[in-house]
């Protein structure tokens, strides 16, 4: 019995606290590599919807400035105010622009939004026509809404 006390004790307690030790390791390499695709995730959904912004009258400014460059031939007719909505986990800012011009035009200043501009994405569009009665004409419109995110923590 003295025998077991001073030899066998204490190897099959250091046995079992190696064991423990490597399973705590092995949870921990785990933890790691699902961090790691979880960063991965984040990244790959912030492409999806839009990325974060600090300043979201920015990225209508940004929006402006961007149409003009490209020197689309169509008309702004009118910029809505920045919305926000807020949840627990986000702050999302939509921004809404309204075009005026012939289809095509419209259809390629839509697309060079959307395949271009990567500070908002594009989450819905409307096209509609209103005809002046007057004159007899018929004016094409094009409503983009965009919107982008922050974290709200």
């Amino acid at each position: 019995m003295a025998s077991y006390k001073k030899t066998y004790k204490h190897t099959l307690t250091a046995k079992k606290e190696l064991r423990l030790v490597k399973e705590k390791l092995a949870n921990n390499e785990s933890s790691q590599n699902e961090l790691y695709y979880l960063k991965n995730d984040i990244g790959n959904l912030e492409k999806t919807i839009g990325g974060q912004t600090k300043n979201p009258e920015r990225v209508q400014q940004e929006l402006l400035d961007f149409i003009s460059i490209n020197e689309f031939n169509v008309n702004i007719v009118s910029i809505a105010d920045v919305h926000l909505f807020s949840d627990n986990d986000f702050l999302i800012y939509s921004n809404q622009i309204e075009l005026e011009g012939n289809y095509k035009d419209l259809i390629e200043t839509l697309y060079e939004i959307e395949k271009k501009f990567k500070n908002s994405r594009v989450v819905n569009t409307q096209m509609y026509s209103k005809k002046n009665y007057r004159t007899k004409t018929k004016t094409l419109y094009l409503k983009i809404i965009l919107q982008n995110y922050e974290n709200a923590k």
